[in-house]
């Protein structure tokens, strides 16, 4: 339960850094990248959250966000709303 919770908390947060960080590289081809500069926003407000980080290491953290970010970028990819040159794996930590 705390971890659905968690997650429900997290989505906000996690919908507008992936949704900021597509904006701000628009370029498709750049999963990788967009994923590792949305993981890196997320680990500064890790850094900064006290009662985060006394419930979740970083590690168990980014095994619930990624799944969560995945479905995101496959959703607006879905929709159009990402630009995407040629199919390619939806990228991986």
């Amino acid at each position: 339960m705390k971890t659905l919770l968690a997650a429900l908390k997290l989505l906000p947060l996690v919908l507008s850094v992936v949704k900021a960080v597509e904006e701000a590289i628009p370029l498709p081809g750049q999963g990788q990248k967009k994923l590792d500069l949305v993981l890196a926003v997320i680990k500064s407000a890790y850094d900064a959250s006290t009662d985060l980080a006394k419930e979740f290491s970083f590690e168990k953290l980014v095994a619930l966000v990624v799944p969560m970010i995945n479905q995101i970028v496959a959703l607006n990819n879905a929709l159009g709303l990402f630009q995407k040159s040629t199919p390619e794996a939806i990228a991986k930590p």
